[in-house]
């Protein structure tokens, strides 16, 4: 359907609104005037003969009444030109509106034309789409198809060309197998020879490498044995040492705390604190603790006023700052009436 089905419908909508107008016009006009004139009467007033004395205020009282009338008048025109002033402008509107009501009609009756031609063209493109598609397709088989034809044809030419590659290539292995068995049983035979000269040559080797190896294990073993001798030595010297370092020390410490040591007068044999000295590498004393109550507070304070009366042990600086960790770091003295005990 081309654009031309739609014109006929748009003009027939225009001439129909267009009729429908021309008759509500006259309609409108004809209206019935709610403020409809009123017809003019004439008044007939009778006179009383005996009141013409009183005509002036007669004349003045009708001069009053007609002013009175013409003012009324004059309100009920003003009222009539309002009124036909409205119904021009209820008339211009009703106009105006049947007006806009066509033109969106046939606004609207384009929109819809063109959105029914745009649809038949989007239907026609897609339909020349798909023809334009189905051609490409069907030129694509037919290039596929010559292509794997092609290849087919090539692909048998190579493949004839691979057996006879390869017919030449198993006459030439076979010669190059043949030739190279003969080769390899020379080779295999010189091995035999020279693998055999080689073991009696290695084994004369190990011989000789396993009296070499025993020699210098019983050399090895010997010098163990002396090194072992020497370190047991050293050992029990040291150790002499360290005893004899001990006991000196020890009788050292203990003579200058039991010269400073001045335990109570009720202090009774039998009775005993341990106590712990934590010395610094200087000898000086650095903190007393008691490690196991005599019972008695007295004597227990006494027996770390003796340590610190001492103060500091100075031949503990002279020894051996190993021999100072181990021994001499903490120190736990006895102390009894009867003596001190390490």
């Amino acid at each position: 359907m081309g654009i031309t089905s739609y014109i006929i419908p748009i003009l027939f909508a225009i001439i129909l609104h267009g009729g429908l107008l021309l008759l509500l016009i006259p309609h409108w006009f004809q209206q019935e005037d709610p403020y409809r004139r009123m017809p003019r009467h004439i008044q007939a007033q009778m006179i009383d003969l005996k009141a013409l004395s009183n005509q002036e205020d007669l004349q003045k009282k009708f001069q009053e009444e007609q002013r009175n009338k013409a003012i009324q008048e004059k309100k009920r025109e003003k009222i009539e030109k309002q009124h036909q002033k409205e119904l021009q402008k209820q008339r211009e509107l009703a106009q105006q509106k049947l007006e806009s009501d066509l033109k969106q009609k046939a606004e609207k009756l384009k929109k819809e034309t063109e959105v029914k031609q745009k649809a038949i063209a989007e239907k026609q493109r897609k339909a020349d789409q798909k023809k334009k598609n189905a051609k490409l397709k069907e030129q694509k088989e037919n290039d596929l198809a010559r292509k794997i034809a092609a290849d087919n044809e090539l692909k048998k030419k190579e493949l004839k060309k691979k057996k006879e590659d390869k017919k030449k290539a198993e006459a030439k292995k076979r010669a190059a197998e043949k030739k190279k068995s003969e080769v390899e049983k020379k080779r295999k035979a010189a091995e035999v020879k020279k693998k055999a000269i080689a073991d009696e040559k290695r084994k004369a080797e190990k011989l000789k490498q396993d009296e070499k190896r025993k020699t210098e294990e019983l050399k090895r073993q010997q010098a163990e044995e002396r090194l072992a001798e020497q370190r047991a030595a050293k050992s029990k010297a040291a150790a002499e040492r360290a005893n004899k370092m001990r006991a000196e020390i020890s009788g050292y410490i203990q003579a200058l705390i039991e010269r400073n040591w001045r335990y109570p007068s009720n202090t009774r044999n039998g009775m005993k604190a341990k106590v712990l000295i934590r010395l610094f590498p200087s000898g000086e004393v650095d903190s007393v603790e008691v490690l196991q109550s005599s019972g008695d507070a007295a004597f227990d304070k006494s027996t770390e006023k003796a340590v610190y009366r001492v103060g500091g042990f100075p031949r503990v600086a002279e020894v051996d700052p190993l021999f100072f960790e181990r021994e001499l770091r903490r120190v736990i003295i006895e102390f009894r009436p009867e003596g001190l005990r390490w």
